[in-house]
């Protein structure tokens, strides 16, 4: 996305369930600045099996309402999160991660 977007357009590029990954339950698993979020479960336990971690992963359905609070962007920028893959992939000859991705601008 090369323009900046309203809050309200962002949660309608979202599908209404967001799921992302994680270890202990809570935290959401990441590769700084990377975050990633997925549209279904499957989806984002077959990217982290993919990945090849090495951690136990497993993914977290939430309202993509909720993941555009404050509290819930203000974490993501506290640690250095700053652009969130929607539905990434991995390309099978080089291992690089690919696809949508949604920049978080830092608040000024």
């Amino acid at each position: 996305m090369s323009e900046d977007v309203t809050m309200q357009q962002l949660v309608e590029l979202l599908p209404a369930r967001i799921w992302y990954l994680t270890s202990n339950g809570t935290d959401m698993w990441c590769r700084r600045p990377y975050g990633f979020l997925f549209s279904t479960g499957q989806a984002a336990e077959t990217f982290a099996k993919e990945m090849g971690t090495g951690e136990e992963l497993f993914a977290i359905g939430m309202d993509a309402g909720a993941l555009i609070s404050d509290a819930i962007l203000s974490g993501l920028r506290d640690t250095a999160v700053t652009r969130l893959f929607i539905d990434p992939a991995i390309d099978a000859d080089s291992g690089d991660v690919h696809g949508k991705i949604l920049r978080l601008s830092p608040l000024t």
